[in-house]
C-alpha cells in the first residue's frame, strides 16, 4: 500500500494538509465564522424550512454559549432572508463582478458586511470592520477574496462617509446644530 501511495505521489498529502494556517480569532470573529456557515448552508442546500441548521454548524461552534449560537443562526438566517435587497446593495458598489458570479463564500462575506454596516450591528471603527472582513476573506475564500473583500466594504464606508458629511453641512446650512 506504501509503495502505491508513492507511485501515486499521494505520500506526503498527509502531511502536508496538516499545514494549515491558523489565524486566531476572536469572539466576534468567531460568532461571524458561525453566520457564514449558516449563510454558506442556506445558500448551498436551498433548505427553506432551515431544518437541518443546526447539524450543519453543530460541531463547529468554538467557544460559543448556546445562546451565542442560537442568536448567531437566526442572524444568518435573517441575512439570508434578506439577500435579495443586500445583493442589490452590493452589486452597486462591485459593479463590474456580477453578483451571481461571485463564490458562494464571498457573497456570504460581504452580505454579513453590509448588514452589519446597515443595522449598525459592528462595534468599534470602520477601519476595524474591513480589517476584520479581509481577514475572513483571507481565511476562507479564494486567492484574492480578502482584497476584492476589502474593496468593496472600503467603497461602502467610504460612500457613508460622504453621506454623513453631506448630511452635516446641510444641517448648518439650516442652522439646525
Amino acid at each position: 500500500v506504501e509503495e502505491q501511495k508513492e507511485l501515486l505521489g499521494s505520500k506526503d498529502i498527509e502531511s502536508f494538509e496538516e499545514y494549515s494556517i491558523d489565524i486566531p480569532l476572536n469572539k466576534t470573529q468567531i460568532k461571524r465564522k458561525l453566520i457564514l456557515q449558516v449563510l454558506y448552508y442556506l445558500d448551498v442546500t436551498n433548505d427553506k424550512n432551515h431544518t437541518l441548521i443546526g447539524t450543519a454548524i453543530e460541531n463547529n461552534s468554538d467557544d460559543l454559549t448556546d445562546k451565542e449560537i442560537n442568536s448567531s443562526t437566526n442572524i444568518g438566517i435573517k441575512i439570508y432572508e434578506d439577500k435579495e435587497i443586500l445583493d442589490h446593495v452590493i452589486q452597486s458598489f462591485a459593479e463590474e463582478y456580477p453578483i451571481n458570479q461571485l463564490s458562494v463564500i464571498d457573497k456570504s462575506l460581504l452580505r454579513l458586511a453590509f448588514w452589519e454596516v446597515k443595522n449598525n450591528n459592528f462595534k468599534g471603527s470602520n477601519k476595524q470592520l474591513v480589517e476584520d472582513f479581509e481577514k475572513l476573506g483571507y481565511l476562507f475564500g479564494s486567492d484574492n477574496s480578502n482584497k476584492f473583500i476589502k474593496g468593496v466594504i472600503k467603497s461602502l464606508m467610504k460612500k457613508i462617509k460622504k453621506i454623513e458629511l453631506e448630511n452635516k453641512r446641510k444641517k448648518g446650512k439650516n442652522g439646525d446644530n
